[in-house]
């Protein structure tokens, strides 16, 4: 619900409060997430890193682990989502940029949240991120609804969540905020930067105090993620490299990217139930783990082991851990495995960085001194290429290393290799997934308002029609008595077959003569109707038309007048959303995401306060509400085990300490309740 003027939202203790609550919920999410897997992975690989643990196995056990987890994570997906799909990272961006965060389910995304444990325990090439990320997002927005917020506030909350899951995964606060702002949310007004950074500092603080107190063990060690040496600038020819470097993580992510989609592709046509591509996935891997299990996980440790080796290893192995790393993310993914793929572009950007770095070093090594530095380059740079995102990368791989003088590198190869991978063709990895589901998701908050704002949000149902026998004196009897510039024609069915507007007959108005000489069907001519399922943006070119100034709403089956919509409706509508200011219409969102859009005097506006303390327990009409308040109480709100109903305000009804209204009156009577 949205208020006739521009309220300082951001700034509400209340929300500080609630975004700090998201916070704690992200950061105990990632805390037991990645001690559940860490936990997990030891039990069947055995202690110490993930490398060095499945070095030590015999070739039969790299060979079943990764088979036995695949078939474990795809009976809890089948088992537990049961005839509902499994929700993941694309299936939250997706809520939460079209704003159907109400829709996140806690059952769905635990259920796709298990799968990727297993997956990622028995090394399964995807991220821990990745369900750490959606399950603070579904709980976030849960939070959220149980808050009693306004449920147009139900996204921002959910993208709180996927910035304390992201930070509680890489103590990176600033960074993983600005993933959920540039990557998710597409937006940085006040309204999201605030709420968003609270949560993810929360989490990030939470996280690191527990590690840094010991309670975690020697599992989680707390910041920074990566050690590598100190960076220091010994020539400006360098700099040069860093460019190279750049277009050549533009490529890195065009392989990457490609090579994902093909996978999905290959096994969308592989004739082998479904329930069999994952565990025969899992099979492939297992073969590659015989020989090479560093691609194995989410490539953490493969890299940590890249960055503390002071003499960088054979160029062969780095290309090998290149190309089969991407092989190895593409498979688990493409055959439906579920997890983050943002640590294994990690990996994948430390092996292009290190190629690059151990090229410069072999023929320039006066200038390029130290690979190693590459390879953190190439993490920022493959990342900002793949995400589209390069503030973002910049600042993540600064908080995860904590070393600023690489930041300057960073800067150039992230901006190069995020320009060059747009210009040949590379989509965002997180955003490729959705535009093959056919679902594009807007960009910055117009395009929001225009594409998630639906006819039926803003529609008036009070059209005015004739049948298309009435004679002329009953047309100009409509006018009269409507005072309305269109008069829409229909059949004896209803069906919608045309308009009849004022400034055309406005000459003959007058001419009582034509009296039953002439009929509605006459004077119709046709008008492109609109359907009441269809968005803003897409309805928008109708009004180029400077004389068309409204437009009538027909069943898409029967062709029936339903109501209609106005030039007005669409700025009142782009105010409310947008500019959040003061108009004509209040805009009132139920829980489940119905949208209704108020008339409201100026000055006056629609809101959802909590019940004042005094009328705990005491029936309506002991209240004396409306005198002293000078309020009127539309629907009451009561919420019980997690779910909202409405109920009517009559004199009897007794309040509860949980209930909220929603109220009608001046703002400035609003305002002190709010």
């Amino acid at each position: 619900m949205t208020n006739g003027r521009r309220l300082p939202w951001a700034q509400s203790p209340r929300v500080f409060l609630f975004a700090a609550g998201v916070g704690i919920i992200g950061g105990l999410v990632g805390t037991l997430f990645q001690l559940g897997s860490y936990g997990l992975q030891h039990a069947i690989i055995g202690s110490g890193g993930l490398v060095d643990a499945a070095l030590r196995l015999p070739w039969w056990q790299a060979l079943l682990i990764p088979f036995g987890g695949a078939i474990a994570a795809t009976l809890l997906t089948a088992g537990l989502t049961r005839h509902r799909q499994a929700q993941g990272m694309p299936d939250v961006m997706e809520a939460v940029s079209m704003k159907r965060a109400q829709q996140l389910r806690v059952s769905s995304t635990l259920a796709r949240a298990l799968s990727s444990l297993a997956l990622i325990a028995t090394g399964g090439s995807v991220g821990r991120e990745g369900p750490i990320v959606y399950l603070s997002a579904t709980f976030g927005a849960r939070f959220a609804r149980l808050s009693q917020l306004p449920a147009t506030r139900m996204g921002i909350f959910a993208g709180c969540g996927i910035a304390a899951g992201m930070s509680s995964a890489y103590y990176a606060p600033f960074g993983a905020a600005l993933f959920a702002m540039e990557v998710v949310l597409g937006n940085f007004a006040v309204d999201v930067l605030a709420p968003v950074f609270i949560a993810s500092a929360v989490s990030s603080g939470l996280v690191a105090a527990l590690a840094t107190d010991g309670l975690l063990g020697d599992l989680i060690s707390g910041p920074p993620v990566y050690v590598l040496p100190h960076f220091t600038l010994l020539h400006a020819g360098e700099y040069a490299i860093y460019v190279v470097l750049g277009f050549a993580s533009a490529g890195a992510a065009w392989l990457f990217v490609r090579g994902m989609r093909d996978a999905e592709r290959f096994f969308a046509w592989l004739p082998v139930a479904p329930l069999w591509k994952l565990p025969l996935a899992g099979l492939m891997l297992g073969v590659i783990g015989i020989w090479l299990p560093h691609v194995w996980g989410n490539g953490y440790h493969a890299v940590t082991l890249l960055l503390e080796d002071i003499v960088p290893p054979a160029l062969w192995f780095v290309v090998l851990l290149f190309l089969l790393k991407i092989f190895a993310t593409s498979i688990t993914t493409g055959s439906g495995g579920s997890g983050g793929i943002f640590t294994p572009t990690l990996f994948v950007g430390a092996a292009m960085g290190l190629l690059v770095g151990m090229a410069a070093h072999a023929l320039l090594p006066q200038v390029a001194h130290d690979p190693r530095t590459y390879a953190v380059v190439g993490m920022a740079s493959v990342l900002a290429a793949t995400t589209h995102a390069p503030i973002m990368a910049m600042i993540l791989m600064l908080e995860m290393t904590r070393e600023t003088d690489v930041f300057l590198p960073m800067m150039i190869s992230s901006i190069i290799a995020s320009v060059v991978s747009r210009g040949i063709g590379v989509e965002s990895v997180y955003l490729s997934p959705l535009r093959r589901r056919g679902v594009v998701l807007p960009e910055g908050i117009e395009e929001t308002a225009l594409t998630t704002t639906r006819v039926t949000d803003i529609m008036r149902t009070e059209a005015v029609w004739i049948r298309e026998t009435a004679t002329f004196d009953m047309i100009v009897g409509m006018v009269e008595k409507t005072r309305r510039d269109c008069i829409y024609v229909v059949a004896a069915s209803e069906e919608l077959l045309g308009v009849i507007r004022i400034h055309d007959i406005k000459n003959y108005l007058a001419d009582r003569d034509l009296g039953a000489a002439v009929i509605a069907a006459d004077l119709t001519v046709p008008v492109p109707p609109i359907r009441p399922y269809q968005t803003l943006a897409e309805i928008l070119e109708a009004f180029d038309d400077p004389e068309i100034h409204e437009l009538p709403v027909v069943d898409p089956v029967s062709g029936k007048l339903l109501a209609v919509i106005d030039r007005r409706d669409l700025i009142s509508a782009l105010s409310v959303e947008v500019l959040q200011g003061a108009g004509l219409r209040a805009k009132f969102v139920e829980p489940e995401g119905a949208q209704h859009y108020v008339e409201m005097p100026k000055g006056h506006a629609l809101a959802r306060i909590p019940l004042p303390r005094d009328m705990v327990g005491r029936a309506l009409a002991e209240t004396d509400f409306r005198n002293r308040s000078r309020l009127t109480i539309l629907t009451i709100v009561r919420s019980e085990g997690g779910r909202e109903t409405r109920l009517l305000p009559v004199p009897g009804h007794v309040f509860r300490e949980a209930d909220a209204l929603i109220v009608m009156g001046a703002e400035e009577d609003i305002k002190p309740y709010a």
